[in-house]
C-alpha cells in the first residue's frame, strides 16, 4: 500500500515537472560525478536522463568504483535536457524515443528500482548522495569527500561545551559557550560569534525521545536573557530534536500554529535552526520556547515554594497530566479506574497544605464530571469550557491520542473563584500515529485519556465545540492548508535533506512525500470532523435548532464587533455579516 501511494506521489510530482519543462530546462555537464550507493546497495547504477517534453530518453550505465561510488563521464555537454535519475535496471543502455510514463514503466517491469527524478543542476567532481535505503528518495550533491555538515539555509547554533564534555544526563546541566550565525538570512540577528560565544548550560531533556534515539533532545540555560532567532527574551530554551517525527517535521509545528490560531492564551514559539555540537553537525532542531511561569509564557501569579496561606495557594499554578510515574508527583485515581499523575512545575516544591488543596481540587474536578446528568454543567465551575473547547479541537485535528494523557498542560490564577485554563499545548510526537482520521482521540484511544471522554459527553460542552470549530473553519483551516504547511517545509528543505544524511535511520529523507502523507491525514481528520461537528446554517449559537435564541446571539455579535462565522451565519450568502443576516434568519424561523 505505501508503495502505490509512493508511486502514485511519484507520478504526480513528474507530471508537475513535465508542466515547467517547457521553460526550464537542464545541461547534463561533461565531466565526471558520482553517485553514491552505500544506502541502495544497486547491483548495477544506470544514469537516466532526457528531454521528456520530446520524448527523449537516454540510459548510461555507470562505473562501479571503490567505497561504493559508481561514476560516469558525460564527453560533452548535454543540453535541453529537463529530469535525471539513478536506477538499477536491466534496460540496455542506448537512447529511447518513449514518454516519460512509459519509461518509468518500463524500469518498473524489469528491475523496480530507481530513485526520485530530478531537476537540480549537477555539480561536476561531486557525489549524488541519497538520504534514503529506499528506491524513492530525495537527496543532495555533495563534494567529494565532503564531510557532512549544515546546509546554510537556517541559521546555525554552534555549541562547545567545556573541555568538549559529551552531554550524558538530563538532570544535570553542563557549561558551554554558543553563538548563533543568522547564515545571511534577512530578520534574523547574529548572537555571539566564534571568537565572542556567549555563556549557557545544557542538559538532556525528554523521556523516551532522550532514551532512545541517538538524536538526543537539550534543555538549555542561558546566562542572561537572550531574543533567539526572532523569539522574545528569555534563560530558558529547548532543542527539540524531532528525531521521531516521520511526518515531514510538521506534527509540532502545525500543533503550535493550531494553538495560536484557535486563540490559546500562550503558545510555544519555536525556529528551525541547525545545530554544531562541539564541531559535530548534530543536524536539524526546534529552538522552542519551554513551558514556564512567567509573564511572556504562562502568565499567571508565581507561587512561592513551600506556601502555606490558604489564600495564596489557591494559584498560580502551572500543572503536568504527566504520563510517567515520579515519586513527588500528586498521585490520584479517575473516576473510571483509571490513575492521574500530576506533575507540578509551579511550585516546584509544595508544603504540605499546597498538596492538599491540588489533591482535593482535582478530586472535586473530578467528581463534577463524572455526575449522571449531563445537564448539570457544574464542572464548568472549575474548569473554563472555552479554553478547554479550543484547546481539545488541537488534539482532535492531529489526533494525538496522549493528548491528555501526557504532557498535558493547565494553568491556574490565584483565587477560589478562578478556573483551571487547559495549555499551553506541548508535545505532538504521537500524532496521527493510530493511522486512523475517523474516531475522536478518546475512542479506542492508544493510551489513556483523562477526563475527555466523559466531558464530550455533555451537551453543553459538545455546543462550545461547535462554536469554536466554526470559527476556526471559517478563519483559519484554508490558511493552514493552503500556505502555513508548504511555507514550514519549504523554509526546512535543505536542511532535512542534510539531517537525513547525518541520520540515516530514521527523520525525513523524502520530505514532500511525508508532508503529503501528513495532509493527507490531516484533510482526512479534518472531513471528519467537519461531518461529526456541522452546523446547520442559521444556528448561530451552536444549540442544534434554529430559534429567536439566534437572533440574539447574531445581533450581539453584529453590535458588538465580535468573531462572525460565515459558515453559519451569512444567510443572505453574499459573503458578508450584515443586518441583512438578521432580517433573512428572522424570515427562516417564521417558515
Amino acid at each position: 500500500m505505501i508503495v502505490m501511494k509512493k508511486l502514485i506521489i511519484f507520478f504526480c510530482v513528474l507530471l508537475v515537472a513535465l508542466a515547467g519543462f517547457t521553460v526550464s530546462a537542464l545541461n547534463i555537464p561533461k565531466g565526471k560525478f558520482y553517485f553514491n550507493n552505500s544506502l541502495t546497495n544497486y547491483s548495477v547504477v544506470k544514469f537516466v536522463y532526457g528531454n521528456y517534453s520530446n520524448s527523449e530518453i537516454y540510459v548510461v550505465t555507470m562505473t562501479n568504483e571503490e567505497d561504493s561510488l559508481w561514476s560516469i563521464t558525460i564527453p560533452e555537454t548535454v543540453t535541453g535536457m529537463h529530469c535525471y535519475c539513478f536506477v538499477e535496471t536491466s534496460l540496455p543502455d542506448g537512447f529511447y524515443n518513449e514518454d516519460p510514463s512509459s519509461m518509468i514503466t518500463r524500469i518498473i517491469s524489469l528491475n523496480g528500482k530507481h530513485t526520485t527524478t530530478f531537476n537540480i543542476p549537477i555539480p561536476v567532481g561531486w557525489v549524488f548522495t541519497p538520504t534514503g535505503g529506499n528506491n524513492w528518495t530525495s537527496g543532495i550533491w555533495l563534494m567529494l569527500g565532503q564531510p557532512i555538515s549544515y546546509s546554510g539555509t537556517l541559521p546555525v547554533m554552534f555549541i562547545n561545551t567545556e573541555d568538549s564534555m559529551p552531554i550524558t544526563s538530563k538532570d544535570e546541566y553542563i557549561y558551554a559557550y554558543y553563538y548563533i550565525d543568522n547564515m545571511g538570512i534577512e530578520g534574523i540577528d547574529n548572537v555571539g560569534a566564534a571568537d565572542a560565544p556567549n555563556l549557557m548550560q545544557i542538559r538532556g531533556r525528554g523521556n523516551y525521545t532522550w532514551e532512545y534515539y541517538d538524536k538526543k533532545p537539550y534543555r538549555i540555560k542561558l546566562d542572561k536573557k537572550t531574543a533567539l532567532l526572532g523569539m522574545k527574551r528569555n534563560k530558558h530554551w529547548a532543542l527539540i530534536a524531532n528525531a521521531d517525527d516521520y511526518l515531514g517535521f510538521l506534527r509540532h509545528a502545525v500543533g503550535y500554529e493550531l494553538s495560536r490560531q484557535l486563540g490559546l492564551a500562550w503558545t510555544p514559539s519555536q525556529r528551525p535552526v541547525e545545530v554544531v555540537l562541539n564541531g559535530d553537525y548534530i543536524g536539524l532542531y526546534m529552538l522552542t520556547e519551554t513551558v514556564r511561569v512567567e509573564p511572556n509564557r504562562v502568565n499567571v501569579t508565581e507561587q512561592a515554594d513551600y506556601e502555606t496561606d490558604s489564600l495564596k495557594i489557591t494559584g498560580g499554578w502551572l500543572v503536568e497530566i504527566d504520563n510517567y510515574y515520579e515519586e513527588e508527583q500528586i498521585q490520584t485515581v479517575e473516576s473510571n479506574g483509571q490513575a492521574i499523575n500530576l506533575t507540578y512545575k509551579s511550585p516546584e516544591h509544595l508544603s504540605y497544605p499546597q498538596r492538599e488543596y491540588l489533591l482535593d481540587l482535582i478530586n472535586i474536578v473530578d467528581s463534577a464530571i463524572y455526575v449522571t446528568d449531563k445537564t448539570d454543567n457544574s464542572w464548568e465551575t472549575y474548569i473554563d469550557p472555552d479554553t478547554l473547547a479550543c484547546f481539545y479541537i488541537v488534539q482532535e485535528l492531529l489526533d494525538d491520542t496522549e493528548s491528555f494523557h501526557g504532557s498535558c498542560f493547565w494553568h491556574k490564577e490565584k483565587g477560589e473563584s478562578s478556573k483551571i485554563l487547559f495549555g499551553p499545548v506541548w508535545d505532538f510526537g504521537n500524532a496521527f500515529c493510530r493511522g486512523i482520521t475517523d474516531k475522536f482521540i478518546y475512542e479506542e484511544p492508544m493510551t489513556t485519556q483523562t477526563w475527555i471522554g466523559e466531558i464530550a459527553k455533555f451537551p453543553h460542552f459538545q455546543q462550545i465545540v461547535k462554536k469554536h470549530w466554526r470559527r476556526y473553519v471559517s478563519l483559519h483551516y484554508k490558511e493552514m492548508t493552503d500556505s502555513f504547511i508548504d511555507s514550514f517545509i519549504n523554509k526546512i528543505y535543505q536542511a532535512a535533506i542534510f539531517d537525513a544524511l547525518r541520520w540515516p535511520d530514521y527523520g525525513n529523507a523524502e520530505l514532500y512525500y511525508d508532508r503529503d502523507l501528513f495532509k493527507s491525514y490531516f484533510q482526512s481528520k479534518y472531513n471528519w470532523l467537519n461531518e461529526q461537528w456541522s452546523v446547520a446554517n442559521g444556528d448561530v449559537n451552536c444549540d442544534g435548532i434554529v430559534t429567536a435564541a439566534d437572533i440574539t446571539t447574531l445581533y450581539d455579535y453584529l453590535l458588538n464587533g465580535n468573531d462572525t462565522f460565515l459558515s453559519t451565519s451569512d444567510i443572505t450568502s453574499d459573503g458578508e455579516i450584515t443586518a441583512a443576516d438578521i432580517t433573512a434568519l428572522y424570515n427562516l424561523i417564521l417558515r
